[in-house]
């Protein structure tokens, strides 16, 4: 009980992310509020939203109370686990087909997204192969392991297919390989080859207008509207161009909650709305202002994140922060960026805000996960 009570003690002392990480939750309660209150086939999406909110910090205390030692240590059976359910999503009777890719599973009244689950499964795994290779951090053969450990999780989420989704696991791995020390060079070759795969990608997509095996027909049409919306504006291009319309009518100080035209009339598409393009919700609604501080909101979380890999006490809880961080920015700057016309629409979801339970609940465990490293950075095992 005693170390029970310090623990608390240390979790108290990060209190302001606490309240950060609420506020955000609190603030996605009024955009998808906004989002759905004239759509009656969502008009239960709040209060889904709030439960999710009440169990996802349940899963956040009981997390960042749990040595994170515990969970590495397990991590190669976690990380079967999140492979094995991303293969049952295409298991039939057991995956369930939406929006055209098999990204769920369905066991009777329960469902959620094994994706979801595998990037933290995946992140614990990685965490433990890089301190189990940490004799040997600056060969090319850990660096090759690791990305090949990366490239299951990849593989199994493109195939579903969802590419948003999917883009998550790499940049996570070369965070958590810089952080672990790898050799520079290593890192800078397959980054080389990711710009000059862009690179080409602009000509042979946009410039040539060639086809591309490996991608579905609806992958190809994003990346086409992303370099020119124009080729469809009533069609892809529609929801990029409405995404900056509805930011844009924000002005300032935005046009009031419930009182977006854009979403209210259905400009913003309302079956993604409350989910994917919830910035411009949020950007209609609050205006600029309201923007900006949802995004000081979400990289003060990522601060966070790289503060208490600054203060872990072993590399491997440096090592969980810095692979959460990498996640939640990633998925900020994708989400963010593409309704911008920064990167191409993906389905990829804006972290605490986006509606979505199990990667709400995903997102706060990993939070857990880092406050796992903040609270047990002292050793509870002294009197």
């Amino acid at each position: 009980m005693p170390i029970l009570f310090r623990k608390l003690g240390q979790l108290g002392w990060s209190f302001p992310i606490i309240l950060a990480l609420l506020a955000l939750c609190i603030a996605s309660l009024f955009a998808i509020t906004s989002a759905t209150y004239s759509n009656d086939a969502l008009k239960d999406a709040p209060e889904s939203q709030s439960k999710y909110i009440v169990i996802g910090f349940a899963v956040y205390l009981a997390l960042a109370l749990t040595p994170y030692q515990i969970l590495v240590r397990i991590s190669p059976i976690l990380y079967a686990i999140g492979v094995c359910l991303l293969i049952a999503c295409f298991i039939p009777h057991i995956g369930k087909k939406t929006y055209g890719a098999y990204s769920w599973i369905k066991l009777g009244p329960l469902g959620f997204e094994p994706a979801e689950f595998a990037k933290l499964t995946y992140i614990l795994g990685l965490a433990w192969f890089l301190r189990v290779r940490e004799n040997q951090i600056q060969n090319l053969s850990t660096v090759l392991i690791a990305l090949a450990i990366a490239a299951v999780p990849f593989v199994l989420v493109l195939k579903q297919p969802a590419l948003g989704t999917a883009s998550v696991f790499f940049p996570v791995c070369f965070a958590m390989l810089f952080a672990a020390g790898a050799r520079p060079h290593y890192l800078l070759i397959p980054l080389v080859l990711v710009a000059g795969t862009v690179a080409l990608g602009y000509y042979w997509i946009h410039v040539w207008d060639k086809p591309v095996p490996f991608l579905k027909d609806f992958q190809l049409k994003r990346i086409q509207i992303f370099f020119d919306p124009s080729l469809d504006p009533k069609g892809a291009g529609w929801q990029v161009d409405q995404s900056m319309i509805a930011i844009g009518s924000g002005g300032l100080d935005g046009k009031g909650w419930r009182h977006g035209v854009e979403t209210e009339l259905g400009y913003l598409p309302k079956s993604t709305s409350y989910n994917d393009l919830i910035f411009p919700v949020v950007g209609e609604i609050a205006g600029f202002r309201g923007a900006a501080a949802l995004i000081i909101g979400e990289g003060t979380v990522l601060l966070w994140c790289l503060w208490v890999a600054a203060c872990a006490r072993d590399k491997i809880g440096a090592l969980l922060a810095v692979g959460v961080m990498t996640m939640l920015f990633t998925h900020i700057f994708v989400n963010v960026g593409m309704t911008i016309q920064l990167v191409p629409i993906t389905g990829i979801p804006l972290p605490f805000v986006s509606y979505g339970g199990t990667f709400l609940l995903v997102c706060l465990a990993a939070m857990g996960l880092v406050q796992s490293v903040w609270v047990h950075r002292k050793n509870f095992d002294r009197r």
